[in-house]
């Protein structure tokens, strides 16, 4: 055996050879209360998993003063389990996995769902914010649960958002003399309770897709919005993926930072808008567009210091702080980071440029001048939208 063995347990399952070997073989073995039941009274040392940071602090005691280790994990210890931190955390060459078949695995057996299109994400201690844009528009789901991410509570969740196209399975107690299952729809599982031990699996009803809104459907203030046609080059310019970290200061309707949760679904948005009635419509498009980005209420920049260094920036609405606003913007940026900047007034304009001068930025500059086609009367013609100055810069060393 190695230093370090990580094994997989499934109720039900015998344990295989070798990781009876690696139990008989240890100085300390660490394993969940549950777990226990599968290994013989032993004079081992064992150590209950139970607060993570705790564990943490006995692995690495138990790892220097140089004792053998077997680590005791449900399933497949890499599969949102254990085995991930401490394949990350301790030397490759002295860790042995061993692993058993993950819930997933049993629980898609169940109900004999191909595997290989699934999506899977774990709520199991995480927040359920930002779940929406992660799980719109997948039609085979497995979520992992917990205490308080519980099937009645995640169904509430996407009530909210309008993810309501989905059927439900529920699998409690998996291997257990107690297992059962249950296929629900999203509003059944209102109020419904359920053994903490379960896992969920979603399935589309029909073929549907959630999109981006038409500008017109966005609840806004005096019309005042990102225009599709201005957000796309934004967005463009932006270069955003599914992990970015992104900052929409000024966000107004939230129109911009909506449409980036459909390219950046597991990353972290932050609309930041200094008007309280003006949060409250982007929560609503929010709930609209069934995504689930935060809101920060504040004025920048200083509201800003509360919020991780950004992947990208966009800047939209600066209420006369555009130079502060931009400086302080800049300095957060992560290396490689883009700002990109819209703005509609001269004064504004010069400004900006004023402070890319004066820092030395390389800054791409375009005017956007777009018209759309329009009837009027019994004639049609083309009416110009407001110009637009689109201001880029990439962070460099």
């Amino acid at each position: 055996m190695k230093r370090i063995n990580v094994i997989g347990v499934f109720p039900g399952k015998p344990l295989c050879h070798e990781a009876v070997e690696c139990l008989n073989d240890s100085d300390i073995i660490f394993s969940g209360h549950r777990n226990r039941e599968f290994f013989e009274a032993t004079n081992k040392l064992i150590v209950d998993i139970g607060e993570f940071k705790k564990f943490r602090i006995d692995m690495e005691n138990a790892y220097k003063s140089g004792k053998k280790i077997t680590v005791v994990a449900t399933g497949d210890p890499l599969f949102y389990g254990i085995g991930k931190y401490i394949s990350e955390n301790y030397p490759g060459n002295e860790i042995e996995i061993i692993p058993e078949v993950s819930s997933m695995q049993v629980a898609l057996s169940r109900i004999a769902m191909d595997s290989s299109a699934i999506y899977t994400v774990s709520l199991h201690g995480r927040n359920i914010q930002g779940l929406a844009q992660k799980i719109r528009n997948k039609y085979k789901i497995v979520i992992f649960t917990d205490t308080v991410n519980t099937p009645s509570t995640i169904a509430d969740y996407m009530i909210r958002f309008g993810l309501t196209s989905y059927r439900a399975h529920v699998f409690e107690n998996m291997g257990y003399s107690n297992e059962k299952s249950g296929s629900y729809s999203i509003e059944e599982l209102k109020g419904r309770e359920f053994d903490p031990l379960n896992i969920m699996i979603l399935t589309a009803e029909s073929e549907y897709k959630i999109s981006m809104p038409d500008d017109s459907g966005f609840t806004k203030r005096n019309g005042n919005i990102t225009k599709k046609e201005v957000r796309d080059i934004s967005l463009s310019d932006l270069d955003i993926d599914k992990n970015t970290i992104l900052w929409d200061i000024g966000s107004g309707s939230g129109s911009l930072a909506i449409a980036a949760s459909f390219t950046d679904t597991e990353g972290e948005i932050y609309a930041i808008e200094k008007d309280a009635e003006l949060c409250k419509n982007i929560q609503s498009n929010m709930e609209m567009s069934g995504c689930d980005i935060k809101i920060i209420n504040g004025i920048a920049p200083e509201i800003l210091h509360q919020l991780p260094d950004p992947d990208a920036i966009f800047i939209g609405g600066s209420s006369g702080q555009i130079r502060e606003i931009m400086d302080y913007s800049y300095k957060r940026l992560k290396i490689d980071g883009r700002m990109v900047i819209n703005l509609t007034t001269i004064e504004n304009f010069q400004r900006a440029m004023d402070y890319i001068k004066s820092m030395k930025l390389k800054a791409d500059i375009s005017q956007i001048n777009i018209s759309k086609l329009t009837p009027v009367s019994k004639y049609t013609r083309f009416v110009p939208m407001d110009q637009i100055y689109i201001i880029r810069v990439v962070k460099n060393e």
